[in-house]
């Protein structure tokens, strides 16, 4: 029992970043982790060749069937649905982070949950075709097709997804809230490419649009006309979640929104502004 504990932790950092990362829940990839951990002491060890294989198996089923679950459940939310940001603070670091921003999180969530996967395993924690085939039970071919799949995708987004744009995304995110400083959203259009998106997630708990909206001139006006109403609060400050510089709204000194920007492949406009207005998806952030 000792020694399969010991084997245990060995990977535990690993095997929670796997499922914090499939999932985007630090509650279910908890939960996972300690499912996994229950399977993983009823084996006989002597019989497993590669514990980090197993375990690995383990935990991406185990979130795949979670995301499968969850995709069902996003069909009725009402409006555009956003990845709810977090703090990553956690006991064990989290591997990876460094690689991931939350541009790539938002992108992450048109992919299925089969190319999500290899997306992750490949580009983030660094597993090979061939490990990948035996996690998932397909061959190391199909594997690399869904990676090509998944990036491609990923490329269609027209959404620049590193962190070599953060000293941009700073720029962009200064320059918007100066102009909500100044009562003057008009250098807005001047910096939103023309077919610019921007997403509300209200979640039914906070007046949001019920769509996306779509075109640079549309999102002016719609922010023009919620300006005066307290839509941007009475205080506002930038920091960093998921690598990524974001606007910080509050509002009687509650949290009552946070902003990122998706900009474009060339990093010169802004192409999609995420807005989470849901309190449900801010609990986590303090």
């Amino acid at each position: 029992m000792e020694e399969a504990i010991l084997i245990f932790n060995n990977f535990k950092s690993l095997l929670y970043s796997i499922a914090y990362r499939i999932c985007h829940s630090r509650e279910e990839a908890e939960d996972i982790l300690q499912e996994v951990q229950l399977k993983w002491l009823e084996q006989p060890i002597d019989s497993i060749d590669n514990p980090k294989a197993f375990l690995s198996k383990l935990v991406v089923n185990r979130s795949i069937n979670y995301l499968n679950s969850a995709r069902v459940q996003r069909v009725d939310y009402y409006g555009p649905w956003i990845p709810e940001p977090e703090i990553e603070y956690v006991e064990e670091p989290i591997i990876g982070k460094e690689k991931i921003t939350y541009a790539l999180l938002v992108v992450m969530e048109s992919l299925n949950p089969q190319e999500r996967v290899v997306f992750l395993l490949k580009d983030i924690f660094d597993y090979s075709h061939q490990e990948i085939s035996q996690l998932l039970d397909i061959s190391p071919e199909n594997s690399r097709k869904l990676l090509s799949r998944s990036k491609k995708t990923i490329k269609e987004a027209n959404i620049s997804v590193d962190r070599s744009s953060n000293s941009e995304n700073q720029r962009f995110i200064d320059l918007f809230n100066a102009s909500i400083e100044k009562g003057d959203l008009t250098p807005l259009l001047s910096y939103l490419t023309t077919e610019a998106k921007m997403s509300i997630d209200g979640g039914q708990k906070r007046r949001a649009p019920l769509r996306t909206l779509v075109k640079s001139t549309r999102i002016f006006t719609f922010l023009k006309g919620v300006m005066p109403h307290d839509f941007f609060g009475d205080e506002r400050f930038v920091t960093e979640i998921y690598q990524q510089p974001c606007l910080v709204i509050k509002e009687k000194n509650q949290l009552k929104s946070i902003l990122f920007l998706g900009l474009n492949l060339e990093k010169n406009k802004v192409q999609h502004i995420f807005m989470i207005n849901n309190p449900d998806k801010l609990k986590n952030i303090s």
